[in-house]
């Protein structure tokens, strides 16, 4: 159930189901695949703030914030920025109203529950951003100048192997998050990796997949390789030999 305080008693936490991250890639997708006009790409991360409350933040595929708008406990629902919503549960669902003119032109939730949120946008349509997984992944791109003394290596080791760029702990999410690395003056080619938690629409013959993608900066739609597993496995990888990334669910060990 959502928390709400006494009056003029510091407001606490809404409950943990509106915590996460939630993005249309699915949507986004699936819809230019059928030749409809997609919804604009959308991300939100709804997460505790510094003192009470939650903190809204639209996000850009990278996981970059957009903006930032605080969320407050209030009587019978929410404050989003100046939005009110009242707010009304049933059979684990999150139901959001808006309660004044300030909740118009911009984008606020209808609807959350353990899949998803149904977010109206500021043009009054609606998408469905389906819930994230948190990965943690460690990316490796092979420089174009390795070094030229000592021996050289087949893979990355460890971070310091001046052949290879290397990162770990690289934080994502499997509702097309994306991470880069290289470019620039690293001495390495940039390389774009996305995971998808993939569920195709019926009829399809086509199972669910957990999918972990190749992109390079020329072309970030069209991906240059992929791999897939089981959407219930932790973990995802791919060696392409000039690139390396292996990708496992947060908290999965």
């Amino acid at each position: 159930m959502l928390l709400i305080s006494p009056p003029g008693a510091p407001a606490t936490h809404p409950a943990p189901l509106a915590s996460g991250i939630f993005t249309n890639e699915e949507q986004v997708y699936f819809d230019g695949e059928a030749g409809r006009t997609p919804p604009p790409w959308t991300g939100v991360r709804i997460e505790p703030g510094e003192a009470t409350g939650l903190v809204w933040r639209t996000i850009d595929r990278f996981g970059a914030v957009l903006a930032s708008e605080p969320v407050a406990a209030v009587p019978d629902g929410w404050r989003i920025g100046a939005c009110s919503l009242g707010v009304t549960h049933a059979a684990g669902t999150m139901h959001l109203v808006p309660q004044d003119k300030a909740c118009n032109g911009r984008a606020i939730p209808l609807r959350i529950d353990a899949a998803g949120m149904t977010l109206r946008l500021p043009d009054g349509r609606e998408t469905m951003l389906r819930r994230a997984r948190p990965f943690v992944c460690w990316l490796t791109v092979k420089r174009d100048a390795p070094k030229t003394d000592g021996p050289k290596s087949d893979g990355p080791k460890s971070d310091d192997n001046e052949d290879w760029l290397f990162e770990p702990n690289m934080l994502t999410h499997d509702q097309g998050g994306r991470l880069r690395l290289g470019g620039g003056d690293t001495g390495a080619p940039e390389a774009i990796i996305r995971i998808r938690n993939v569920v195709w629409p019926q009829p399809t013959r086509n199972r669910p997949s957990l999918v972990l993608y190749v992109f390079t900066p020329d072309d970030t739609d069209r991906a240059v390789a992929y791999g897939w597993a089981d959407p219930g496995a932790v973990r995802v990888g791919i060696n392409q030999r000039w690139m390396q990334a292996s990708c496992t669910l947060q908290g999965a060990e």
